[in-house]
């Protein structure tokens, strides 16, 4: 008896601005990963140009497309990029398109309109605290949005404030915790921080707040891991501090879950957030964390006081008090961080990605 024809596996197309060192950019890296060794065919493009090296590592099976093209001026230079993805999605009609962030997503409509694909676009930070956005972005996404199939969010919050006020729907979808090493027995007395160096992620609150309890935790270090335009003031607000032998920038790293495992403490001290991946790989390896209870996020990772502590935003005191309380208590610490590892079972990885496979090609 003939056998049928194998049908093709599901071509999925994955759009960002960069695959630089960032929480997005690592869930999108991880998203195509776990996709291909699923055997669908993934497609990956950014924005920018092969100049601009990817931080994360690709599966050799992932299509990687740059989507950069030579043009004098920003404008024209948009318009080449929009047009170079709109024929890659004629030519190879994907199943599914998903782009991450603003920008992104709105170029992504555009360039898909008329093709009748399926579009889902997601939004990594609440909208209204994207300060940082120029106007005519913020009017393209709302005369476009309308557009996508889907609109998802990480948070309840976030899709909350995208109903009232775009007046349309948003499904949420939380990052998923990627596949980490056993929780460790032994923990070293020492403050991590991960994240963009940028006023966002509230560095220069942390530094403060050390600062203000250092003299009596003398064995205690930080260590702030990531890059960004506010180094410079950030060392030299450690200097100012007196912390020059305390706190330590090291950069972007990869292996940023063996430093949680070192971590007794990680703090988060962010003014506003999407979905920060720094808590939730924290949380999974066990450490105990403090964040700011910012928008959005955090509260929907940390219950205070049973598996991590939520401190209000920008208050340096109150963050101080339940640093140095953790760093008091070893078993308090403990405590948290075994509650905490229970995201390893709400957050893991094949059951976040089932929702979004069940978003992009629904049956």
């Amino acid at each position: 008896m003939e056998q049928a024809p194998r049908s093709k596996p599901p071509h999925v197309l994955l759009v960002t601005g960069t695959l630089e060192c960032g929480g997005s950019e690592r869930q999108l890296a991880d998203m195509a990963n776990y996709w291909a060794a699923e055997g669908l065919h993934v497609t990956l493009a950014t924005w920018s140009g092969s100049q601009t090296a990817d931080f994360y590592d690709l599966d050799r099976r992932i299509q990687r497309v740059h989507l950069a093209v030579e043009a004098t001026g920003k404008v024209r230079g948009n318009i080449g990029r929009v047009l170079k993805l709109r024929k890659i999605l004629a030519s190879t009609r994907p199943d599914a398109v998903l782009s991450f962030l603003t920008r992104s997503n709105v170029s992504t409509i555009l360039a898909g309109i008329g093709l009748k694909l399926r579009i889902v676009v997601s939004e990594r930070v609440q909208p209204a605290l994207e300060t940082g956005l120029p106007l005519e972005w913020r009017f393209l996404r709302r005369l476009v949005y309308g557009r996508a199939d889907e609109i998802v969010s990480q948070t309840d919050t976030t899709a909350e404030w995208i109903r009232k006020n775009w007046c349309k729907q948003a499904l949420v979808i939380p990052n998923a915790l990627r596949l980490l090493p056993p929780k460790p027995d032994e923990r070293q007395p020492l403050i991590v921080a991960v994240g963009r160096l940028v006023p966002q992620k509230g560095f220069d609150l942390l530094l403060q707040a050390f600062a203000s309890i250092a003299a009596r935790f003398p064995d205690w270090r930080v260590l702030i891991m990531g890059e960004g335009p506010e180094r410079t003031n950030l060392q030299r607000l450690r200097d100012e501090l007196m912390l020059a032998d305390r706190v330590d920038f090291v950069g972007h790293v990869q292996d940023v879950e063996t430093w949680m495992a070192r971590a007794g403490l990680v703090v988060q001290p962010s003014r506003f957030e999407g979905f920060p991946n720094a808590v939730l790989e924290s949380m999974g390896m066990g450490a105990a964390v403090v964040s700011s209870d910012c928008p959005a996020g955090p509260s929907e990772l940390i219950e205070d006081g049973v598996n991590g502590r939520l401190v209000p935003v920008e208050d340096v005191p109150i963050l101080a008090r339940a640093m140095a309380e953790l760093m008091s208590q070893p078993s308090l610490r403990s405590r948290l961080g075994s509650e905490a590892l229970k995201v390893r079972d709400r957050f893991r990885q094949e059951l976040i990605m089932a929702q979004w496979k069940a978003v992009l090609l629904p049956q």
